[in-house]
């Protein structure tokens, strides 16, 4: 069988992650099937294919563009696959062939709105129009969905009414791509900061950070020198959060540590009191298990994805609440004579996801494709 990967967004976080580690898996896996990958330009000059029979194209068009929809399918069609992968919701409606794609979450659903984009009112509906136009097309026409819990499942099932047998879990990992090389720079910076709170993601609306703000200041006024860090960074919402803070006069509590390396995010972690989120939906939730691999205690929302996800290895918290964040962390971190049976869930909680078993799931995915060609 003759597969094609859509790569182009091998450098993105969430979605690169994923595509990066078929890169990885892929050979050890599947030595049987060919297979395409279909990079942006610089992706396409600098990656090696690590196998003979996979090969690899320049498709140099950004996602979310007209250039997408109609000159994509071309040469997509060029290479006469069997199967095409879309680790992506976004897709050219116009591809004729046979394709799987990745549906990560709902979020776009739930909480994208007006007031949350820089666009026009006017071009915000229309883009918002095709978002849920492109995301139907592609349900109703993918051979099979793979999204990344039972919770996201039940959610594509009850907005856009798919078959369950069509969609397929294929749980993600918290593996560290690199926690070897961590400078002594960055060591350095987080003693100076110690003792703090890390979060580390998007400050997107449903990330809900402002109340994991609002809890930091309840907790200062107890534990004087305690901090709130904040890995992550964008053009956007970041700055909202930097006007939010100095509202809130936390200036010297909430530190904005920017975008991190990931050669450095196990220090972070490490150095951490612990990893906390106040996230109101996800997919999935990558930072928690990155945090409980390197051993840092995690504190949580209360959502059935976590739930999910992390068992009994985090603590909960009432992520609407302030006061239950503060309470939460204050009665984990400063009063709990058990925080090490904590730490050593985490860890055990944490091998129980493996890049290698996602992607396995993935080609047991593409196997079952085949048997219907």
């Amino acid at each position: 069988m003759k597969i094609g990967i859509d790569a182009r967004l091998w450098n993105e976080t969430g979605v690169g992650r994923y595509i990066r580690s078929l890169y990885q898996y892929l050979p050890q896996i599947d030595g049987q099937n060919e297979y395409v990958w279909f990079f942006l330009e610089k992706e396409f000059r600098e990656i090696e294919m690590p196998s003979k029979k996979w090969r690899k194209v320049n498709a140099n068009i950004r996602w979310h563009s007209l250039s997408e929809q109609i000159f994509l399918p071309l040469i997509f069609n060029k290479e006469g696959l069997d199967l095409l992968h879309f680790p992506y919701f976004s897709f050219p409606i116009l591809y004729p062939g046979k394709f799987v794609i990745h549906i990560y979450d709902l979020i776009y659903d739930h909480y994208k709105n007006a007031e949350n984009s820089t666009l026009p009112l006017w071009l915000f509906y229309i883009k918002k129009l095709g978002y849920h136009l492109v995301t139907w097309i592609s349900m109703i026409r993918a051979s099979a969905v793979m999204t990344l819990s039972e919770d996201s499942k039940s959610e594509i099932i009850n907005h856009y009414h798919i078959k369950p047998n069509k969609i397929f879990i294929t749980y993600e990992a918290g593996k560290l791509e690199n926690k070897t090389s961590s400078s002594q720079k960055i060591q350095v910076k987080t003693k100076e900061l110690e003792p703090y709170l890390l979060y580390v993601g998007s400050a997107h609306p449903h990330k809900n950070v402002e109340n994991l703000i609002l809890a930091t200041k309840e907790l200062v006024k107890k534990y004087t020198n305690l901090k709130l860090v904040l890995i992550g960074d964008d053009k956007f919402f970041y700055p909202r959060l930097n006007d939010f803070v100095h509202r809130h006069n936390l200036e010297k509590r909430v530190v904005f540590a920017g975008p991190v390396p990931n050669s450095d995010l196990a220090t972070w972690y490490q150095s951490a009191l612990c990893f906390v989120t106040a996230s109101k939906m996800e997919g999935f939730g990558i930072p928690p298990l990155e945090a409980m691999s390197v051993g840092c205690p995690v504190i949580v929302s209360d959502i059935p994805v976590f739930r999910e996800i992390y068992g009994q290895a985090a603590v909960y918290f009432n992520q609407n609440d302030p006061s239950d964040i503060a309470k939460k962390i204050s009665s984990t971190i400063f009063e709990n004579t058990h925080l090490g049976n904590l730490v050593k869930e985490g860890y055990d909680q944490a091998r129980l996801y493996s890049w290698k078993k996602t992607i396995e799931d993935t080609v047991e995915v593409y196997k079952k494709m085949a048997a219907s060609i």
